[in-house]
């Protein structure tokens, strides 16, 4: 564009901040941002202004972003929610919740991003409570938005993580058309409170309905049933799922269903699972740390010492890898092996914090 004499519009520097966004390209980003400053474009358009706050925060340079926000003339809704989302990107939900109360002083207005943004921190914050949550429910019913399908997702999940399964239902049951992502979420709260036996009631609601469950949906009953001792509920479902939904099981499939064989004892059954699976799901390290976890627990040696070898073998420079496999052999009596395999551990973990440079000097 600048070869041909083009100036570029407020579209073109949206495009290519998105595109800095996606790939996480801070450096390109910051070129942008010096073009659009040199061309008056921070002033004049809130779009570029909201666009840059999101690219810097996609990019996890939070304080970028707080900075471009703080020289804006004025609180905007877009730029507001773009350093919302921003903060949530980097896992700072403490000051997402002041800037919703920020907003909502300020008088700047609030949308279904604002509401299912603010939701979605206090169901990650460790003070979520029931009274917080209800407040940002009568905001999203004041406003109009408590039957968007962002916003009631993000209630439903906020209330279960507080402990309101009721509450939760009953924000589930007043939608019109739940679509899979309310069920979905709907179940997750279930599968989070160790209500097993719901979750495949819910399943089965869906299945009624001629919903179709994804790949999420299912992982949410499975935990549901591995929290709940639902073996024989959970190997139907995990069975049935390409004849059934046309879902070909992945890794987290697998090593969801390992934890329920595993949780139950039937380590046996967990092991076998995992040799037969397809693809990746057989390398997958977390399933194979879960079944080791549960020969730990129910006491099989031979099954935990074959999980052991091939945990160390996927993970040959995972630290937590060897002192996992190191307490297994410590438990079993084998002394010896688990010094030695903390002895491995400690040394590759000094190589790797030491690291090594080197100077070339006169040739």
């Amino acid at each position: 564009m600048q070869f041909w004499g083009k100036r570029p519009s407020v579209k073109s520097f949206m495009s290519f901040l998105n595109f800095c966004s996606r790939n996480s390209d801070i450096q390109s980003g910051k070129q942008i941002h010096c073009y659009v400053f040199k061309m008056g474009f921070v002033v004049s358009s809130l779009h570029v202004q909201s666009a840059l706050i999101d690219m810097y925060g996609k990019c996890n340079d939070i304080e970028s972003s707080v900075s471009v926000h703080q020289s804006l003339p004025c609180l905007t809704l877009e730029c507001c929610n773009s350093l919302m989302t921003s903060m949530m990107h980097c896992g700072i939900a403490k000051d997402i919740i002041e800037m919703f109360g920020l907003m909502i002083d300020e008088g700047t207005g609030i949308d279904e991003v604002t509401l299912s943004t603010v939701l979605k921190a206090l169901s990650v914050s460790e003070a979520v409570t029931s009274h917080s949550c209800t407040l940002v429910h009568c905001c999203a019913i004041k406003s109009g938005y408590a039957s968007d399908a962002a916003v009631s997702c993000s209630l439903i999940d906020a209330y279960s993580k507080s402990g309101q399964n009721e509450v939760s239902r009953k924000v589930f049951v007043e939608l019109d058309s739940p679509n899979v992502f309310s069920w979905t979420s709907i179940i997750n709260g279930y599968a989070r409170n160790g209500m097993g036996r719901d979750c495949v009631e819910m399943l089965k609601e869906m299945d009624r309905k001629n919903l179709v469950p994804d790949e999420v949906t299912i992982l949410s009953v499975l935990s549901g049933c591995s929290h709940s001792g639902l073996v024989e509920e959970g190997e139907v479902i995990f069975n049935s799922l390409e004849s059934k939904y046309g879902i070909v099981p992945g890794r987290k499939l697998y090593a969801c269903m390992v934890d329920l064989l595993g949780r139950a004892g039937l380590v046996e059954k967990a092991e076998k699972l995992l040799f037969k699976a397809r693809g990746d799901a057989a390398d997958y390290c977390i399933a194979w740390s879960s079944l080791l976890q549960s020969c730990r627990v129910h006491g099989n040696e031979a099954i935990g010492r074959r999980a052991a070898e091939v945990l160390i073998d996927l993970e040959p420079d995972n630290f937590g890898v060897y002192i996992q496999v190191s307490k297994f052999y410590f438990e079993i009596g084998d002394f010896e092996i688990s010094r030695r395999i903390r002895e491995i551990a400690a040394s590759r973990e000094l190589m790797r914090e030491i690291g090594y440079s080197s100077v070339t000097v006169r040739n």
